[in-house]
């Protein structure tokens, strides 16, 4: 009877981790942070205060969108970023937030940032849905997580000396709460 006591508290006790896990993984992301999709500008300075600064708009014709705000100083994974914020231009509401870091790296040193907010990124969200790595012909990592209101892409590229490294929170056609 113990036994059976014992093997019936083992299995609830199992069923009930992998409930939790599956729940977690199920999870949504309305945005970053405290900035959600849909805000204006206005409600996105609203939630940043006085970090945010307003600079030329900048437009992206192709996606119909504008970035007029900028956030410096975000620590992510122990690195620095700056993040501009991409407004729809018909609804003037927010759709993509692009982070990437700040200053000129050492040789290679994007690539420990990469691993780092990596690192950080399946602390936070979980391990990412798509994982590319390529050593032909530069370097190249991509990773991704898919969310039902929005999608994480972190995206390296070593060619010859040059580094590029971005994070980018996009809107998915998800339902905005």
């Amino acid at each position: 009877m113990k036994r059976l006591i014992s093997i019936t508290v083992l299995m609830i006790y199992i069923i009930s981790s992998l409930s939790l896990n599956a729940a977690t993984k199920l999870k949504d992301v309305y945005g970053w942070d405290n900035v959600k999709w849909g805000m204006t500008g206005e409600e996105v300075q609203a939630v940043l205060g006085k970090e945010i600064k307003k600079r030329d708009a900048k437009h992206d014709k192709k996606e119909s969108m504008y970035s007029a705000l900028e956030l410096k100083g975000i620590i992510m994974g122990n690195s620095n970023f700056r993040a501009s914020f991409w407004m729809d231009e018909d609804t003037k509401r927010l759709k993509r937030i692009v982070f990437v870091p700040e200053g000129q790296p050492a040789q290679f040193e994007w690539a420990e940032t990469f691993i780092g907010l990596e690192n950080y990124l399946v602390e936070k969200y979980g391990d990412p849905d798509i994982e590319e790595t390529s050593n032909d012909p530069g370097t190249s990592a991509d990773r991704k997580w898919d969310f039902p209101s929005t999608d994480i892409e972190l995206s390296y590229l070593r060619l010859g000396d040059s580094e590029l490294l971005l994070l980018v929170f996009s809107q998915s056609g998800g339902p905005v709460k």
